[in-house]
């Protein structure tokens, strides 16, 4: 019985491989009602055993490709960071930042109180009210208290 089970389990693969290998698409821009040479037309698939043959990248494909991008990551840059006051006390944590209709950030959503992310207050900041100042943001003239007394703040996605 385990013999019979084994050779099933082996033997099925080689029956679908065949299915498999049918379902390969035409490269694009390859029309297989095109004539050939010879008068044929072209076979929709390749040859069993070939290789599909890979599109070549037109030259605006291949430059996107390489192009490289210049700016602030928001997600490496600030998200999570550490928001803290005048007197260095840490008053929270930036969980969002929120984009007006133009592409500039309007506001920062910061989240005070809470430990670990869970149950923390978030609070929208103006973005112009938090500044950088030695790999540290600052957000002057607040307490974690004040932020927690804003009315609390849901980003809609």
């Amino acid at each position: 019985m385990k013999k019979l089970f084994a050779i099933a389990a082996c033997s099925v693969p080689l029956l679908i491989a065949p299915s498999v290998f049918a379902q390969t698409t035409p490269a694009p821009g390859a029309d297989p009602t095109t004539p050939k040479s010879d008068g044929g037309t072209a076979p929709a698939t390749p040859p069993m055993g070939t290789p599909p043959a890979a599109p070549a990248p037109s030259t605006s494909d291949s430059a996107a490709m390489t192009e490289a991008v210049t700016g602030v990551s928001v997600k490496s840059a600030i998200m999570g960071k550490t928001v803290y006051n005048e007197k260095d006390e840490k008053v929270g944590e930036v969980t969002d930042v929120v984009l007006a209709s133009d592409g500039k950030a309007a506001f920062f959503i910061i989240g005070a109180g809470g430990f670990l992310g869970l149950g923390s207050h978030d609070v929208a900041i103006p973005f112009d009210k938090v500044t950088q100042s030695n790999d540290k943001l600052l957000l002057q003239g607040y307490t974690k208290d004040q932020l927690k007394a804003l009315p609390q703040v849901k980003v809609e996605k």
